[in-house]
């Protein structure tokens, strides 16, 4: 269980790492200029780019995961994050978190 807890604080710390822009054309999340490395690492590794739509994809399984009580049961919208890109991503928060 120590180990689901490392993995559920380190998305939560990630997630604090975007912030919502209500621009004229609507809201856009954002990734902030501070954010770790190791977070802009893995949005490259597995989505290809920072754009808009993969921000939102990785946004919805690090909250996902840290607020779940078992990482290999959460609960994702599918329709925001595929559920193989999710399990790639908890995977890689699980190897960051106790690695």
């Amino acid at each position: 269980m120590s180990n689901d807890l490392a993995v559920k604080n380190l998305a939560a710390k990630y997630a604090e790492h975007f912030d919502f822009d209500f621009g004229d054309s609507g809201v856009e999340l954002m990734l902030l200029e501070n954010a770790p490395n190791g977070l802009k690492k893995m949005i490259r590794d597995l989505c290809g780019s920072t754009s808009s739509e993969s921000l939102v994809k990785i946004y919805e399984a690090l909250n996902a995961i840290a607020e779940c009580d078992d990482i290999y049961q959460c609960e994702i919208d599918e329709k925001v994050c595929e559920l193989t890109l999710f399990c790639k991503i908890a995977r890689r928060i699980e190897q960051i978190a106790v690695g």
